[in-house]
């Protein structure tokens, strides 16, 4: 899957079209001289030129001598860019300045009294041949041409260097389009984990292309989310607190009303206390919500037995289950320790398995299990109900999110529970999802059993799991 990302993408895209682009100059440059009708005559041509060139220059040397053919040379250099030696017979030579490549293919045809041509640095053409002037001496002529020869195609090594090197080049250029998009990626999962400080234009630096552009406003829509957020949240709190005081004195107005009251009036201030005990939990569980959210509640190290406060759990949440003829059973109990808060675990726990208890069937039992394995703690609640649609399983962990509108409101439920039983879960470096089981819902707590950096007590000393 690796092989599918954009880097791949661009670098082997790039690649494959610069390969591509050089092996088509080659195959050009081979048709080129495949296709001509007189094979020789480009190398022809040229060795008649050379011929004549060669010729010319003896004939200057041999009979006007060095002082006139010193002009030749530096003529030749600077009209045709083309560097001129001459050697005698015995390859010694006769004029200066010529470079070691010149020498060489010199000392080559003094050796074979053959006319000699190498393909030298840059593609430049050095040829010489032996050569008979009018009176009778033997010289060596040799040039150094300043054009570039043109071959019949690129060598192999050349190819495979050419395209290793448009390799690398791609490779770099992929690199540069490609990190502000990991980057991005980065951030936008640290976002989504619930860091809401998490930007990309300090990790840009000094880009001004459109994926800057991108970034900043990634970073514009991250500002204006957290700060609704932020509103949001205390919002929340600030209802909370506020609503405290009059549910108070909602309550001490209640108890006088019920002491100047005839029975007729009874039902009514019943039905008052009910309401207010429902916004009372409401307001409590807000509360709640607010301080783990805010970061308030803090997981002291205080090391809890997760097998014992599960029981306690099971205990009082089948006494509440008995009247509407439900049950809750354990079916699985490990041993388990891990350092937390044993009121928060206790609340979160609670809150999942009276979520279970309130859309099972009648007449049917919430499942409970603790397993332990490895370093994991795993507690698994499944009731018998009619289970969450799977569009809507990710969602039932949000404040306030209600499946069913009509359901919520047969069951009491504000769709708070299972928010507390989320921020719980994270606060003590665990996890929680849930799941379509065959007729009901399965909601899965994963709780680490020994302790992490953030639960770890400064002055507290690691113990064993």
């Amino acid at each position: 899957m690796r092989y599918r990302t954009l880097f791949w993408k661009i670098f082997l895209c790039f690649w494959l079209a610069a390969a591509a682009m050089i092996g088509a100059l080659n195959v050009m440059l081979w048709l080129s001289f495949a296709n001509d009708p007189n094979p020789e005559r480009r190398r022809g041509a040229l060795g008649e030129a050379l011929n004549l060139y060669a010729e010319s220059a003896v004939q200057v040397y041999d009979s006007e001598g060095p002082q006139s053919f010193e002009p030749y040379v530096r003529r030749s250099l600077q009209e045709a860019g083309t560097e001129i030696a001459l050697f005698d017979g015995k390859g010694n030579p006769l004029v200066s300045g010529f470079t070691p490549e010149v020498a060489s293919v010199a000392q080559e045809i003094q050796q074979s009294q053959q006319h000699v041509s190498h393909i030298t640095t840059l593609g430049r053409l050095t040829w010489g041949r032996p050569v008979t002037a009018p009176s009778g001496r033997s010289y060596i002529f040799v040039s150094r041409l300043r054009q570039p020869y043109v071959p019949r195609g690129l060598p192999r090594l050349g190819i495979a260097l050419s395209i290793v090197a448009a390799g690398l080049i791609s490779y770099l250029l992929a690199l540069y389009l490609t990190s502000p998009v990991k980057k991005l990626i980065t951030v936008v999962q640290s976002f989504a984990e619930g860091n809401l400080d998490a930007r990309v234009t300090p990790e840009l630096g000094n880009r001004r292309d459109e994926l800057a552009d991108l970034g900043r406003e990634f970073d514009h829509m991250a500002e204006r989310i957290a700060a609704l957020i932020s509103s949001q949240k205390r919002l929340l709190a600030d209802i909370s607190h506020e609503l405290r005081s009059p549910l108070a004195r909602l309550t001490v107005a209640l108890e006088l009303a019920r002491n100047n009251t005839n029975s007729k009036g009874t039902a009514a201030l019943d039905r008052i206390e009910l309401e207010s005990e429902r916004v009372n939990k409401l307001v409590g569980q807000l509360l709640a919500l607010t301080r783990l959210e805010s970061g308030a509640e803090r997981v002291p190290p205080e090391m809890v037995a997760l097998e014992e406060l599960l029981q306690q759990v099971v205990d009082d949440a089948s006494y509440e289950a008995r009247p509407q003829n439900k049950e809750v059973r354990i079916f699985q109990l490990d041993a388990c320790r891990m350092r937390g808060s044993v009121e928060l675990l206790r609340s979160g726990i609670e809150n999942v398995i009276r979520n279970a208890i309130r859309y099972t069937a009648e007449g049917s039992a919430v499942e409970v299990s603790l397993t332990a394995k490895l370093d994991t703690a795993l507690i698994t609640v499944r009731d018998h109900g009619p289970g969450v649609p799977e569009a809507e399983l990710a969602h039932i962990f949000e404040p306030f999110y209600r499946v069913s509108e009509a359901r919520e409101r047969t069951s009491g439920g504000v769709g708070l529970g299972l928010s507390i039983a989320e921020r719980t879960v994270k606060l003590h470096g665990g996890n929680i999802r849930a799941a379509n089981a065959h007729d009901g819902l399965l909601i899965t707590i994963e709780l680490p059993l020994s302790a992490t950096p953030a639960m770890t007590h400064p002055t507290a000393e690691k113990q064993p799991v």
